[in-house]
């Protein structure tokens, strides 16, 4: 079993919240929400903070890319595609230190054409960290342009 499979398996390590599940669920929202925050302010630097250093983020049609830094500039690239781009929120789910974010967008491509989607992403914590992120859409055919 590879390293990421065991966390995801073990929870990531040690929940530090786990005294206090409801809290635990809170926080796990707390940075699910700045995920999406992050989309719409494209504020990376605030990002970072709350990234761990060896984090994971898994895009559909990309794969897995692994470690902060690699994340921020994926991030960065997908949203030169997107000029113009706005998440709203429809609804949160959280569970010990797990946070699922539906949302909507809608924006402008790089090409002028107009774009929306629906979605989920799904956020693990530990540490008081983001340490995986994992994104599922309605509409995948811009992952091959």
């Amino acid at each position: 079993m590879g390293k990421l499979a065991a966390e995801k398996k073990n929870g990531y390590g040690t929940r530090n919240l786990r005294d206090n599940p409801m809290e635990e669920q809170l926080a796990a929202i707390k940075l699910a929400k700045i995920v999406i925050a992050t989309m719409n302010t494209r504020d990376f630097v605030e990002f970072a903070k709350h990234l761990a250093d060896d984090a994971v983020f898994d895009f559909p049609g990309s794969g897995e890319v692994a470690g902060k830094k690699r994340i921020i500039i994926f991030l960065k690239a997908l949203l030169r595609k997107y000029p113009e781009l706005a998440f709203t929120i429809e609804d949160t789910i959280a569970e010990d230190h797990k946070a699922c974010i539906c949302w909507t967008n809608k924006g402008i491509s790089s090409k002028g054409e107009p774009y929306h989607n629906r979605g989920v992403t799904l956020v693990y914590m530990a540490a008081g960290k983001i340490v995986y992120i994992s994104d599922y859409f309605k509409d995948t055919s811009f992952t091959k342009s």
